[in-house]
């Protein structure tokens, strides 16, 4: 990420080459393979300079030129341990080559052996070589210790001491305010590296790391707001029994439906997290306006603290519905809180483990006791996350739900599987396939119909997302449901056809 201050540090390493060349061979007969090797490594060709220099190690052992030469020519074909092998005898043998310093930090860094790195920086800054060169190799050995802001001081450094080295002390600048969640003076800098030489590969890579983090300026920043207007088709709106000695008429209906989120999530320095998020929808229907439509309220806080492989949250959200009458009136609100502990189990594989307790209180008052709706109990919950492909995931989850009733003919255990997919088809069109299955166990005969009701719900939906504008998503959405239950009023089949877009600010 530096080849501008290597190609400069090449030029000025033949300079050095022809001045101690001649003073430092002392067995004339390899001097010519030195010089043969030379050439072979001016013109690129690594592999023919290895062979001729690995000859001349041979015919002179002592010759510390051509250890240097050849240890060189190793770095270039990427071969580091036998690249550090012979530079270390370039700087042991007589006459020590001090050049060979610098090469040794950079190889030290590149096989990770930091403490080696360490010692031959201060050996470097002792003896003065190379300083811009070596206050930028420090850079990079901060870097990798995680001291981020030594490492600027460093790459700063490096500068002033050689502006050849702006664009590649640039660009490790923005990695390391990268790693210190700087993402505004991470872009500044990268785009500084792209001003100082466009051209450049350096200059590319810089251009694509500003795209980057802008998108990720965009992603992370504190507030995030989203607004959503979408058109549905709902076949059976009033939950039609699939066989009913009463025929249910006005079961079709079109539907409006208008969201809004507003999530807070500060980033916050130390291991300490915190989100919070509020909703709203609303959702207006072309028949039986005064028994369907509704609006949604839920607020949600998610405090918690990162212990590196894993983060722990105490999650509580709260949500209240209101459906509408001659006007809106409150119909249920719901509260869940409980720990949620989050593990990385590796880069692509994320696992949610979930349990707390959940009230839900109903506020239209029920015909009978039994059929009093109002519950609390469990909710727990375990899932899996796989992040097989970028913008891509695989997702399953197994939910238990404990639901004691104040009314007999509503206490139940329920377990809910799910199953989301969520890839890329083509550039910004990306394909989402979900299913469900919601297997309820109610714990009493039912009053009513003197039967132990049993309830499966199936639910399968496939849509696509179109990001035709940035920000700004198309969504269309196909979705069935079919409810099995044993008790007939109970019973019923339903398709949900989903248009209408959705913007992020």
């Amino acid at each position: 990420m530096y080849s501008s201050s290597r190609c400069f540090f090449a030029v000025s390493l033949i300079v050095v080459i022809l001045i101690f060349l001649p003073g430092s061979v002392y067995c004339q007969n390899v001097e010519p393979l030195i010089r043969q090797g030379l050439e072979q490594y001016k013109q690129e060709n690594y592999e023919e300079a290895i062979d001729i220099l690995v000859e001349a190690r041979k015919q002179d052992p002592e010759s510390s030129t051509a250890a240097f030469f050849l240890g060189l020519a190793y770095k270039q074909v990427m071969d580091y341990p036998r690249a550090l092998e012979h530079l270390q005898d370039a700087v042991t043998l007589t006459p020590k080559i001090k050049e060979a310093v610098v090469e040794l930090i950079d190889i030290s860094l590149q096989l990770e052996k930091i403490e080696e790195a360490g010692k031959w920086i201060q050996t470097a800054e002792e003896e003065e070589i190379f300083p811009a060169r070596t206050a930028f190799l420090k850079g990079m050995l901060f870097q990798k210790q995680g001291k981020n802001l030594e490492a600027i001081e460093s790459f700063e450094n490096a500068v002033s001491l050689d502006k050849a080295l702006t664009q590649s002390a640039e660009f490790q600048i923005a990695i390391c305010y990268m790693k210190e969640k700087k993402l505004k003076a991470a872009r500044d800098r990268f785009r500084a590296a792209v001003l100082f030489d466009p051209q450049s590969d350096l200059g590319s890579f810089a251009r694509q790391y500003q795209d980057m983090v802008e998108k990720r300026i965009f992603l992370e920043r504190p507030f995030r707001f989203t607004f959503g207007l979408f058109g549905q088709y709902d076949t059976n709106m009033v939950l039609k029994p699939t066989e009913s000695a009463i025929e249910v008429t006005d079961e079709e209906s079109y539907v409006m439906n208008t969201t809004f989120r507003a999530n807070y999530v500060p980033i916050l320095k130390g291991p300490w997290l915190f989100n919070a998020r509020y909703s709203f929808i609303s959702s207006l229907h072309q028949k039986n306006t005064h028994s369907h439509d509704f609006i949604g309220n839920s607020v949600s806080v998610c405090p918690g603290y990162n212990f590196g492989r894993f983060a722990l949250n105490l999650t509580a959200t709260y949500s209240s519905t209101m459906v509408r009458d001659e006007s809106y009136k409150r119909y249920v609100d719901s509260l869940s809180v409980g720990p949620l502990l989050r593990a990385l189990l590796n880069q692509n594989h994320i696992l949610e483990v979930f349990a707390g307790y959940n009230r839900n209180e109903y506020f239209k008052p029920s015909l009978t006791p039994e059929e009093d709706r109002d519950s609390n109990g469990l909710s727990t919950y375990i899932s899996w996350v796989w992040l097989f492909k970028n913008n891509a995931f695989f997702n399953l989850k197994y939910e238990f739900i404990d639901q004691n009733a104040d009314g007999i003919n509503w206490e139940n255990n329920a377990h809910k599987f799910s199953l989301n997919i969520s890839k890329p088809i083509f550039d910004k069109v990306s394909l989402q396939v979900s299913g469900q299955a919601y297997l309820q166990d109610f714990k009493y005969i039912n009053t009513t119909f003197n039967t132990k009701r049993e309830d499966n719900i199936y639910t399968g939906s496939i849509g696509f997302t179109w990001e035709f504008i940035e920000h700004s998503n198309l969504v269309v959405q196909y979705s069935k449901t079919r409810a099995d239950s044993n008790i007939g009023v109970y019973d019923y089949k339903r398709d949900l056809y989903t248009a209408g877009v959705e913007y992020r600010f």
